[in-house]
């Protein structure tokens, strides 16, 4: 298994350390942070192949959020893009579905609701 795919299973594993979840100027990618020190994003496209990019140094995921996919190749942005389709097997496939899952539920307060259901429901 690659780095990036035990990588990817660590952050699903410690869903609490994905923070600062932001929803992108394209509406299907979401920049967050993980462990507050790392800055990522995930996108879906409409053929359902995944693309997850790190992004070094300290830039700040609100800035590269707002902009427009129009203007993305004009700003001069450094990240390192892992792909579904160049990761290629079903665990990694799997597992960027996952991710996606959890980054897109953080987006819309899913823990907050679910949480509150949980703990309104008679069992």
């Amino acid at each position: 298994m690659s780095k990036i795919v035990t990588a990817i299973n660590a952050m699903i594993s410690n869903p609490a350390l994905i923070t600062n979840v932001i929803q992108g100027d394209m509406d299907s990618e979401c920049f967050f942070n993980y462990d507050k020190k790392h800055s990522w994003s995930i996108i879906e496209n409409n053929d359902g192949k995944f693309f997850l990019h790190y992004y070094p140094g300290n830039q700040e995921i609100s800035t590269l959020a707002s902009i427009p996919g129009e203007h993305w190749h004009e700003a001069d942005i450094k990240s390192v893009v892992y792909t579904s389709e160049v990761l290629g097997t079903k665990e990694a496939i799997d597992s960027l579905k996952e991710l996606n899952s959890i980054v897109r539920e953080k987006l819309y307060g899913m823990d907050d609701v679910l949480e509150d259901i949980i703990g309104t429901g008679k069992f």
